[in-house]
């Protein structure tokens, strides 16, 4: 299916090289900012070389830890966007279909700004598509956000048609306070990724699908109700819960 993804970081790419070959499953590569600072484009080009040539698709997760692109200093916002800028070469190479960022956002700190955070978060992102290739979506990822409208601010001030929005299903379960409908109606229509893991509303656990109190049913009848076809990406953190999540998405019809 090749809208199926599984997330690798690139760190463990090396043991899981054969698995996903041999599945068939492509990957959504995580880079962190020292995967990026410790080796150049071309050695890590030479490491995802094999998957390419094994015919597989790709998505790549960009840096996040202590990165925003919404940040008041000036400084920060330099390093989101040089950090994101340093996977160009791989999203050429690898013709990736999107990238996943975070925004960087939470209510404690830009609660009395969300205005300033916006404006300055589409600049740092209209930068970045001036220099992506052309064939690439960059898609906005909720973590911390409680309801959807400051994503919903951002893409409308953006208002670009490869910046889109990437649902993450864990994170709704631990921070979002707004219900899946409310979240569709004013996302909806810029999804292009999904993020599918599990939790107990405890902790950020990236358990399998059906492990949790994720109401998968709901989400996937909102999802088609949307009429987009976004990608789907196991985020599963060990590879008996994508296993487990790549059972449980066929058993209930999610994937062929």
């Amino acid at each position: 299916m090749d809208r199926l993804f599984v997330h690798v970081p690139y760190r463990k790419l090396g043991e899981a090289k054969e698995k996903l070959l041999g599945l068939a499953i492509s990957p959504e590569i995580y880079f962190s900012a020292l995967d990026l600072e410790g080796r150049g484009p071309g050695e890590i080009i030479g490491d995802l070389a094999p998957l390419k040539d094994g015919g597989l698709s790709f998505t790549l997760h960009a840096p996040f830890m202590d990165l925003n692109p919404g940040s008041v200093d000036p400084g920060v916002r330099g390093l989101t966007l040089k950090r994101w800028l340093q996977l160009r070469p791989m999203v050429e190479f690898l013709q990736a279909r999107c990238v996943v960022v975070h925004p960087g956002f939470d209510h404690w700190r830009y609660g009395a700004a969300v205005e300033q955070w916006v404006e300055l978060a589409a600049e740092t992102i209209s930068d970045l598509m001036e220099d992506y290739p052309s064939h690439v979506t960059v898609a906005v990822e909720n973590i911390f956000e409680r309801d959807p409208w400051t994503i919903k601010a951002l893409l409308e001030r953006l208002n670009h048609p490869r910046v889109g929005h990437c649902f993450d299903v864990g994170h709704f379960l631990l921070f979002g306070d707004a219900d899946l409908e409310t979240w569709f109606a004013a996302l909806g229509d810029w999804l292009v990724e999904l993020h599918l893991h599990d939790n107990r509303g405890d902790k950020d656990a990236h358990m399998g699908m059906g492990m949790g109190i994720a109401p998968w049913d709901e989400l996937f009848s909102l999802v088609d109700k949307t009429g987009t076809f976004p990608l789907l990406v196991i985020e599963a953190h060990t590879e008996e819960d994508a296993l487990i999540s790549l059972d449980f998405m066929k058993s209930r019809g999610y994937v062929p």
